[in-house]
C-alpha cells in the first residue's frame, strides 16, 4: 500500500521446480525490497525467458547496498549495519539456496538506471 509496485510477467516463462520453494524465493525478494526502501518508492519485478533461462529481477528505488556488503547479503544471518527492521538475516540466503537447488543462481547486479538495488535470479528453462 505504501510503495509503487510494478510486475511485468508475460506468459511463457516457466521453470520446473518446487512451487512452494519458488514462491518463497519471489516472496523473499519482494519483501526484502519493500522492507529496505522508504514508503512511496518504487519496487519493480520482471520475469522473462532469455537464452534458455527464466530471468527474474527485482529492482527498487532504495538506498542500495554498499559495495563492501554486496557478497555478504547472501550469507545466513547477515544483516547490514544499522539494520533494525526485525529481519532475521535469512531471506537472501534462502533465495540463494532455492535458486541453486533449481540449478540456478542469484546475483546482486548494478541497477539499470543506477538507483537502489537489483537482484537477478536465473533458472534454466525446460
Amino acid at each position: 500500500g505504501d510503495h509503487e509496485i510494478s510486475v511485468d510477467a508475460p506468459a511463457g516463462a516457466h521453470v520446473d521446480g518446487a512451487r512452494d520453494e519458488l514462491h518463497r524465493l519471489v516472496l523473499n525478494l519482494m519483501e526484502n525490497a519493500l522492507r529496505h526502501t522508504d514508503p512511496g518508492t518504487a519496487v519493480e519485478a520482471s520475469v522473462e525467458r532469455r537464452n534458455g533461462e527464466v530471468v527474474l529481477s527485482v529492482e527498487d528505488d532504495g538506498p542500495g547496498i554498499p559495495v563492501e556488503q554486496r557478497e555478504k547479503v547472501f550469507e545466513r544471518f547477515y544483516r547490514g549495519s544499522g539494520e533494525h527492521s526485525g529481519s532475521s538475516g535469512l531471506g537472501l540466503s534462502i533465495v540463494r539456496a532455492v535458486a541453486e537447488s533449481h540449478r540456478g543462481s542469484v546475483r546482486l547486479e548494478e541497477p539499470l538506471d543506477g538507483r537502489g538495488a537489483r537482484f537477478v535470479v536465473r533458472i534454466p528453462a525446460p
